[in-house]
This record gives C-alpha cells, sequence and structure tokens, in this order.
C-alpha cells in the first residue's frame, strides 16, 4: 500500500481533494453569510421606510414648493431629509415664511 504516508489516512491525491472541497465549502459558506447579511439589514431598513420617528405611523411624501417632505398621516408631524430645509428656504416667497407656509399660518 504505498502513498499512504499521511497520519490522517488519506494518500495525497485524497488529501487535495479533500482541501480543494473544504475550499469550495468555505467560499459557498461565505457567499451565503453575505446574502443572509444583506438580506436581515434589507428587512430591517423596510421595517422602519416611512415610518413615523414620534408615532410610528406611517408617512407620505407631499410636495411642498418644489420639495418632497415627509408627513406623518397618524400625528402630522413634518420631516425633512437632508438638504430639503435649505431648498424650501432657498425658493422662499414674499410674505408668509416657509414655517408660516408650512403649518398654515
Amino acid at each position: 500500500m504505498s502513498g499512504i504516508t499521511e497520519p490522517t489516512g488519506y494518500n495525497h491525491e485524497e488529501a487535495a481533494f479533500k482541501k480543494q472541497e473544504m475550499e469550495q465549502l468555505a467560499k459557498i459558506r461565505a457567499e451565503l453569510d453575505a446574502k443572509r447579511k444583506a438580506a436581515e439589514s434589507g428587512a430591517a431598513k423596510a421595517s422602519h421606510w416611512m415610518c413615523c420617528p414620534k408615532c410610528g405611523g406611517k408617512m407620505a411624501e407631499k410636495k411642498f414648493e418644489n420639495v418632497m417632505v415627509d408627513v406623518c398621516g397618524s400625528c402630522g408631524g413634518i420631516y425633512f431629509d437632508a438638504g430639503e430645509l435649505d431648498m424650501l428656504i432657498k425658493h422662499e416667497k414674499a410674505g408668509a415664511g416657509v414655517l408660516g407656509k408650512l403649518f398654515g399660518r
């Protein structure tokens, strides 16, 4: 029985196949872990997407001037994404200010 020189019980050819198989399994596991992590991240985002930070109600986008603002259907809260308030201030018209228009004053 030549060729059995490994203390693991594998000959060199079997050891090479075993090593290749383990590398393939590690690669597949890494890919599945990455997909699972991405799916979990997406699910977490979906559960919080367009929910009011104050009351948890559903929010809808409403066009105000040239900007889409987020308005809560439950508590009436109004929320701005990054840069939206700056855009409203730039488009402010004469008369009532942006906040006055926004809150109906």
